[in-house]
């Protein structure tokens, strides 16, 4: 544990696995900031960054809900925090979130992190209140799963309830899909519980919001590219989506009423939409800023540091939510298995002016992992325009410049490969 700051009136933020970017916008805001880490979430060299940033620094066990408890209370009382707060991920939220509920030092009840964390609780919730109606059933272990799936019908959607990051979501279409299924949840050594989910079709969205005295405000709507089935790894975002009217307001009415039921008082909130022959049904909601890039697509789009605006609204000073000017997209790297012999156009990709971020995780002499999850995925470009049409127009170049040699073949970032430098 670091030495806390001497005291200086300035309001105690206790935040657990905060990112270096929070610590300092959170400082920015004229917050006093202790950082609660477990030290195998992140890397040393990320760490020792958190720890240099902090006014206290802690770590602890996430894995034991008990120590993690008891570390949140000793701080707080120790130091005096007048808010205890997590936007991290989402395993250890409720935990959290139920301490500063018990010292009074929370902005939102424990329950309504509950219900966005706990993907059953929501599917209750929503059902209570007659919104989004979806079919599904609970499976409290993988036994059970077959059985809720013959119920609700090929294909569904199995989702792991207790995992995050779409790790380990399958669409099960047919009864022979069994085995690929067990293989997936064994690589995640996961046994339950499952949710069992009919298979909702049509384009998918994200509502980024942030809520504030219960008030919440949408920020905007992003556009989700999805890989195939079975496991739909997300390969990209376009913020604005591509929306007309009635769709977007509609979409932005389910997701307030969602946050609303549950009882969210403060804070971002990412909220997963599918527009349906039946209108827009919800996926799910966590309690925390979009992954995946989304913040700089905002930022890239409407100039807003949707980051900085948590803390801002938490120092009480108002936020002001601009219209998009420009549309950001962000595409992600996913490269078929295999071994690399090379690698074309990094450099010339890495110059383009359109170019916000690039990032790519292969090199020369290595392997390419399989694609299985979010966390897999080989690197991610980001690119933006002033329309829509230009955003897609660079990021389609980006893509078809940047090549991989997998096992001898020239594979293009947009999955064509190539012969002689020819795309097929």
């Amino acid at each position: 544990m670091t030495t806390p700051a001497p005291a200086d009136g300035r309001p105690r933020l206790l935040m657990v696995m905060p990112y270096r970017q929070f610590v300092r916008k959170a400082q920015a805001e004229g917050f006093w900031v202790g950082a609660v880490w477990d030290p195998r979430l992140e890397s040393p060299e990320y760490l020792d960054d958190v720890r240099a940033l902090a006014d206290l620094y802690l770590e602890t066990d996430f894995q034991d809900p008990e120590l993690l408890r008891r570390s949140l209370r000793e701080a707080a009382r120790e130091h005096g925090a007048t808010v205890i707060y997590h936007i991290g991920r989402e395993e250890t939220m409720v935990t959290a979130h139920e301490v500063a509920e018990e010292l009074h030092a929370a902005l939102n009840p424990a329950a309504a992190i509950r219900f966005l964390a706990d993907k059953h609780a929501m599917r209750d919730l929503l059902a209570r209140h007659g919104l989004s109606p979806v079919s599904f059933e609970a499976a409290p272990t993988r036994r059970e799963v077959p059985g809720a799936v013959e119920r609700i019908g090929c294909p569904a959607v199995v989702k792991p309830a207790a995992l995050a990051g779409s790790r380990g979501v399958f669409l099960w279409q047919e009864p022979q899909d069994r085995a690929a299924w067990t293989a997936l949840v064994d690589a995640y050594g996961y046994d339950g519980p499952f949710l069992v989910e009919e298979y909702l079709r049509g384009p998918e969205y994200s509502v980024e919001t942030l809520s504030r005295d219960g008030r919440h405000q949408v920020v905007g709507i992003t556009e989700k590219l999805l890989g195939p089935p079975p496991l739909f790894v997300e390969v990209g975002h376009v913020h604005p989506a591509p929306l007309p009217e009635d769709r977007r307001r509609a979409v932005e009415d389910l997701t307030t009423e969602l946050l609303t039921a549950c009882g969210y008082r403060f804070g971002p909130a990412h909220t997963e939409v599918i527009w349906t022959e039946r209108g827009p049904r919800i996926v799910e909601s966590q309690a925390r800023l979009g992954g995946d890039r989304i913040p700089r697509l905002v930022e890239l789009a409407t100039g807003l540091d949707i980051e900085q605006a948590i803390f801002t609204a938490l120092a009480d000073r108002p936020v002001a939510l601009p219209e998009a000017t420009a549309t950001a997209i962000v595409r992600f790297f996913t490269f078929p298995p295999g071994r690399i012999s090379e690698i074309r156009g990094l450099e010339t990709v890495a110059g383009l002016p359109c170019v916000d971020e690039l990032s790519l995780k292969l090199s020369p002499g290595g392997t390419v992992p399989e694609v299985r999850d979010s966390k897999s995925r080989h690197g991610h470009v980001i690119v933006s325009g002033a329309t829509a049409e230009e955003a897609r127009a660079r990021s389609a170049e980006v893509l078809a410049a940047l090549e991989v040699v997998i096992d001898g073949t020239p594979v293009r970032a947009d999955g064509r490969t190539s012969v002689l430098g020819t795309p097929v």
